[in-house]
């Protein structure tokens, strides 16, 4: 009886795939899910993005049970925020373009207020991610997995994109007269804006965890299945959050008044940040021996 019992488990021994005795995996992975740019700011509405990861991994196995991860991947984050916005602040109207001075002998110091009626933006971003994940496995042809660490993103492009209605009108604080004519070239009257604005953002550091099943297919091929959650810990922007400039909507530029620097809620913001949580699957190599 005790040779039988033997006899089976060794059968059950040489049955298992022995995909977690390889030294060396190598594996593509892909992930879709929500992929957002979080920012907060007082009185507008937020709207979290999907978006999606890929990327080609690389695993080492110290031990039957436990690898180090690495790679190169890319995310790509992107969100949307909408508001009813209007400010007023203080300005110069530019001697060679001003509607005021080139009629009134005036020193052009302006007050210049807009109104955002549907106001919307949607900022986006792509990075390559480069993640350093400690991951421990089970022993099985349905193992499961779990991996944490973290990942580096270097932002590759980012822009966004503001769109809505947008009036605007000035007072001459010299001589005391409004502005309120529809008077395009000067920077006054109404406008459909769409515009998109080219993006500057710092490395990301993020916190990244993934857990779920791996399915040994084969002695060498394996599938992955998951889900993984990525939290960025520092401040993507670069804009200066202390420039009184930086969260106007809208800045009034004197000498080409007709063209205006379209800014974004999320420079008012304390921090942004990406966040992402989805489903993954990736599929693995395994070479040589542990």
């Amino acid at each position: 009886m005790k040779q039988k019992i033997i006899l089976l488990l060794l059968a059950l021994c040489f049955s298992l795939p022995s995909m977690a005795q390889h030294r060396h995996e190598i594996s593509i992975a892909g992930g879709f899910g929500l992929s957002s740019l979080q920012y907060g700011v007082i009185s507008s509405d937020h709207k979290n993005g999907t978006g999606a990861q890929a990327g080609l991994g690389y695993n080492f196995y110290f031990a039957p049970n436990w690898s180090v991860r690495t790679g190169v991947g890319l995310g790509f984050f992107n969100a949307k925020t909408t508001l009813g916005s209007t400010d007023t602040y203080k300005t110069v109207e530019n001697q060679s373009h001003s509607y005021i001075t080139s009629t009134i002998n005036g020193n052009g110091d302006l007050r210049f207020t807009y109104e955002y009626t549907g106001y919307e933006e949607k900022p986006s971003a792509t990075l390559l991610t480069i993640p350093v994940m400690l991951q421990f496995e089970t022993i099985g042809s349905k193992a499961f997995y779990f991996a944490v660490g973290g990942k580096i993103g270097i932002p590759l492009s980012a822009q966004y994109k503001t769109s809505g209605q947008l009036k605007t009108t000035g007072y001459n604080l010299e001589l005391e007269v409004p502005i309120n004519d529809n008077l395009p070239d000067y920077g006054f009257g109404t406008y459909d804006v769409n515009h998109t604005t080219d993006w500057d953002l710092n490395l990301s550091v993020q916190l990244s965890v993934e857990a779920g099943v791996k399915w040994h297919l084969t002695d060498k091929l394996n599938l992955y299945s998951g889900v993984y959650f990525d939290y960025g810990l520092n401040d993507l922007n670069k804009n200066n959050n202390d420039d009184p400039t930086a969260f106007r909507l809208i800045n009034y530029q004197p000498k080409t008044p007709g063209e205006f620097i379209y800014g974004g809620i999320f420079n008012g913001s304390d921090k942004l940040y990406p966040v992402a949580l989805g489903i993954t699957v990736r599929l693995s190599f395994g070479l040589g021996s542990l």
